[in-house]
């Protein structure tokens, strides 16, 4: 266990119309011209129902690299290298074709000139899990060929340390079979270097001021294979197995002073090793996709069982008392099964699509320790969820209206060293309502949806193992923590080349890192994660893209404002200072069919959750050129050039206030060489289930 902290054409222009030469036969005239050019001002980014679109065939996008060098360009998406969010709404399910994406190195073998567009949903609707916020649906381009084909694909990364990351994806097409296979392989050599601050308060006030420097080093091996059957244009079957492993280890030396009331208590010296393992790591798909009459199906089923080490030494050097020496091993079993059912039907003026999803997940979590003041622990869950859902889609003239439905399940069992605890174990049963309506006015199109969502707790911050960070510190889980309860309405709209989005939450048992005492003096404080009684928090976007001959920029304005109030020392402190973001990203088109792109985003600072924030900001610079009909590219990479990319943060609680600085540079320099052959669009159409139940493990 580890728990670190379609376009629209809005204008026609005809020029070198009428040659004047005109011949007649009749009564009719017959002109014959010598050029007609046809220009259309097509929108990259619009809005279709609640998804806002961004087109990439056809664009500069084509060129960007892979689907992660897309990403980090479609508005509304932050982050880049498999670890995205979406502004406002956190991580997201990120589907292709429909099928979702279980491996974020995923991203990487898909080549942008591949894709055909990339859907950003914000407020999704009942056949989502209701724990999902937010979903990016990558869809590609038609298939081509049959035979042999693949994408090996060569990165090397230069961030103080260098890392390398090497792939090679293989298929074989013939008739309506499909075999692929994927091999990956990941190894890098990183910067480990932070700064805290812990301010603890119990009967005196204890600050301690730590500095840790270390260096880790990680592995990962993964392989992946599969097939799919398409019987017919109308029915396909496929399956697929992964496995892999992930090892790691950090070496680290630190010195803490650590005061009493203001004044010098101890002087700490320490050093220690952090080993982490996931050996293995399966993963099993099985799908059939099919259309029979005016009927849709789509089934899926999944499989996955981890086992993951966690071994921790930390050996302390006190000036004024005894020295510490703690070693702790953590071992967890994860386990999931999961299959969904999606059913669709043409109704009415629009359709029908109904279905259920069901999960069964157990985590195993087996801690001990030599520590005196912490305890072994061997914790249990079991968790079944069964929901159904109903969503009904209609046209009525310019106007569209969907609303859905999902009831869900869930039964939860927490057990202690083998014995279950009645007090920890609870059941649930939610209906959760959606609403969708859009419409076109000329050039606008609006959008306007209410979804009532939830955010379950992880299994981390569920187990009740309590892990050592310090002598004064300890770190554990909640069993008692309740599912947040989430009401979304949201309003987004496009025009001509601006589009806009604002969103407004309210959060009740919203779930915040808090401390509480520890042990009978009180003197040591345990951070968990608790339900604060809520939140409030509203977001609004907005962008536009233009293009200037070679040179095509795009702007984004962001901005999220939080209502929360939470105790702190003897008192009540308002987190309420928002968020700010620009990103001004520049596409241009050089010569040698050359493309550079030069980003910038800042983000002021302000609260997020119960946390302070300070500003961050970055310029990335980027060259990528093709060869050989695209078949070979090469592209350079500068990341935050000036290295001013990290972040700080304060943790606010009403006894412990915990500051991080990291120390590590984020300035890098990568080189990235792919090389394609007769490259297709993937036939599996698996679109998978349980994603929320993966991602709380």
């Amino acid at each position: 266990m580890t728990r670190k902290i379609s376009y629209i054409a809005t204008g026609l222009l005809l020029s070198n119309t009428l040659s004047g030469v005109a011949q007649t036969e009749g009564d009719s005239i017959t002109y014959v011209l010598d050029e007609v050019v046809v220009t259309v001002d097509r929108r990259q980014t619009e809005l279709k129902g609640n998804a806002l679109v961004t087109r990439v065939g056809g664009t500069q996008l084509e060129h960007a690299g892979t689907a992660n060098d897309v990403l980090r360009q479609v508005p509304m998406v932050l982050g880049g290298e498999g670890s995205f969010e979406v502004f406002g709404k956190g991580t997201p399910a990120i589907y292709v074709n429909g099928r979702l994406v279980q491996d974020a190195s995923e991203l990487a073998r898909i080549s942008s000139e591949n894709i055909r567009n990339v859907e950003v949903i914000t407020n999704p609707g009942a056949k989502y899990d209701a724990s999902v916020k937010s979903v990016i649906n990558i869809r590609t381009k038609a298939p081509l060929g049959d035979g042999f084909s693949g994408v090996i694909r060569a990165q090397g990364a230069v961030q103080k340390f260098a890392r390398t990351y090497d792939q090679a994806n293989l298929k074989y097409r013939t008739g309506g079979l499909e075999i692929f296979a994927n091999l990956g392989y990941i190894y890098g050599k990183m910067e480990d270097r932070s700064t805290f601050c812990y301010i603890t308060r119990t009967t005196r006030t204890w600050r301690q001021d730590l500095a840790l420097d270390g260096v880790g080093h990680a592995t990962d091996l993964y392989g992946k294979l599969g097939f799919s059957y398409m019987f017919n244009r109308n029915h396909s079957l496929g399956a697929y197995y992964s496995n892999g492993l992930s090892r790691s280890h950090t070496d680290f030396t630190g010195s803490s002073a650590v005061l009493a009331d203001g004044a010098s208590y101890d002087i700490l010296s320490m050093s220690g090793r952090q080993q982490t393992g996931s050996v293995p790591k399966h993963y099993a798909n099985l799908y059939y996709n099919g259309l029979a009459g005016n009927w849709s199906l789509d089934f899926n089923m999944d499989y996955m069982w981890r086992r993951g080490t966690d071994r921790q030494t930390n050996d302390e050097q006190s000036a004024n008392f005894e020295d510490e020496l703690v070693t702790s091993h953590s071992l967890t079993h994860s386990r999931l099964f999961a299959e969904k059912l999606i059913v669709g039907h043409p109704l009415w003026k629009g359709g029908i699509e109904f279905g259920e999803e069901c999960t069964s997940s157990r985590f195993a979590s087996d801690y001990s320790t030599d520590s005196e003041i912490v305890s072994g622990a061997d914790s249990r869950v079991m968790e079944n969820n069964i929901a159904g859902f109903v969503e009904l889609g209609q046209q009525f003239g310019r106007w569209q209206v969907s609303a859905g439905l999902r009831y869900e399940h869930v039964s939860f069992d927490y057990l202690e060293n083998g014995q279950k605890r009645d007090d920890m174990s609870r059941s649930y049963n939610n209906l959760f309502p959606s609403l969708s309506v859009a419409t076109m006015f000329g050039n606008v199109r609006l959008g306007l949806t209410y979804t009532h969502k939830t955010q379950r707790p992880s299994y981390g911050d569920l187990d009740g193992t309590v892990s050592y960070i310090n002598r004064f510190t300890l770190e554990g889980g909640n069993p008692y923590l309740k599912p947040v309860k989430i009401h979304n309405v949201q309003l987004q709209g496009t025009w001509k080349r601006f589009f806009g989005q604002i969103s407004y939450s309210y959060l009740k048992d919203p779930i915040f890192h808090s401390s509480v005492p520890y042990a009978d003096d009180g003197e040591i404080r345990l951070i968990i994660m608790e339900n604060f009684p809520k939140i409030q928090k509203l977001e609004a976007f907005v962008g536009s893209q233009f293009r200037v001959g070679i040179w095509e920029p795009k702007v984004n304005l962001g901005i999220t404002k939080q209502w929360l109030t939470v105790g702190y020392a003897d008192g009540r402190k308002s987190l309420g200072n928002p968020v700010g973001l620009i990103q001004w990203q520049n596409a241009i088109h050089l010569p040698a069919d050359i493309w550079l792109n030069v980003d910038m985003q800042w983000m002021s600072a302000g609260n997020h959750d119960n946390t302070r924030v300070t500003s961050m900001s970055y310029l990335n610079a980027k060259l990528y050129k093709a060869f050989f009909h695209n078949s070979f590219s090469i592209s350079v990479e500068a990341n935050d050039i000036f290295d001013k990319g990290r972040r700080d943060v304060t943790m606010i609680s009403r006894d412990v206030t915990l500051s991080k600085s990291s120390l590590n540079t984020s300035r890098s320099f990568i080189l990235t060489l792919q090389y394609t052959f007769n490259t297709t669009r993937d036939r599996y159409k698996g679109q998978g289930a349980g994603h929320n139940e993966l991602n709380r493990f």
